[in-house]
């Protein structure tokens, strides 16, 4: 993550010496940085900035992703008049380990509409979810698991 606070530095050095103080000139400061950041990997112990910074983008993606389906879900399924849903508590086993990952796989599950994070384990081995639509709960698990908490560690371990 220090990488990437010295990208955003990186950034405003270049609209402070382009004297412009948009958000154009931000971004090109940013993938200006990026590339510099890039092409210093070599020299550095762990050169990971930029397969760490397209993993968050990628999650951000996938994430997104799943909140427009899940809202078209949750609105065909309240403004259709037969519902749908098939409402479950489920327990699903956690790989992520650090109060950050359990946190982030969380929020990014309250987030989702049709979804919600009740609770965790008392030995953090269990995330309790409550799902809209879970006809099958191991499908359920496994999407969480592969869609979300795949990348979560992909961003977060190295």
């Amino acid at each position: 993550m220090n990488l990437f606070l010295l990208n955003i530095l990186l950034a405003f050095g270049w609209m402070l010496l382009n004297g412009n103080y948009g958000s154009t000139d931000f971004t090109i400061g940013f993938m200006v940085g990026f590339f510099a950041l890039l092409l210093t990997e070599p020299f550095r112990n762990k050169p990971n900035y930029g397969r760490k910074f397209w993993a968050a983008l990628k999650l951000l993606a996938v994430f997104l992703y799943k909140l427009l389906t899940s809202s078209l879900q949750v609105v065909w399924d309240v403004i259709t008049p037969t519902h749908l849903s098939h409402p479950a508590i489920i327990n699903v086993p956690l790989e992520v380990e650090s109060d950050f990952e359990i946190m982030l796989l969380a929020n990014i599950v309250s987030l989702t509409p049709g979804s919600l994070s009740l609770d965790v384990s008392e030995d953090r081995k269990y995330l309790v979810i409550h799902a809209m639509f879970s006809q099958d709960e191991q499908s359920v698990i496994d999407d969480i698991k592969e869609t979300l908490e795949r990348r979560i560690l992909e961003v977060t371990r190295d």
